[in-house]
């Protein structure tokens, strides 16, 4: 139980240690352009691996099929709201209540 308590504070150490190398003001660390350019795709690609297995495999089972997964439409209905609307509240709201909806009726 003791070596997962020294983990769990090595990892944060590390993840303080990352950050605070980018927001210090007295560590003079500067990207260059071809750094900030890769690092541009790291948002999109993290949240891309988070929603594909939830949405494609969310689902349950193996034997469930795809076209009765609420996650599927759930996540057509806010891509399409993300596409209308501007406001984040607004579609993480649509997103929630169609998944709601589509989970309670299917």
């Amino acid at each position: 139980m003791i070596d997962l308590y020294i983990l769990i504070f090595f990892m944060a150490v590390i993840t303080f240690a990352c950050r605070y190398l980018f927001f210090s003001r007295t560590i003079p660390i500067r990207l260059g352009p071809r750094a900030k350019a890769v690092l541009s795709y790291a948002g999109p690609s993290v949240l891309t691996a988070m929603w594909v297995p939830i949405v494609f495999f969310g689902h349950g089972t193996i034997g469930e099929s795809l076209i009765t997964s609420p996650f599927l439409y759930a996540g057509l209905i806010t891509v399409f709201a993300s596409l209308l609307l501007k406001n984040t509240l607004l579609i993480v709201g649509a997103g929630t209540i169609s998944f709601l909806a589509f989970n309670f009726f299917i």
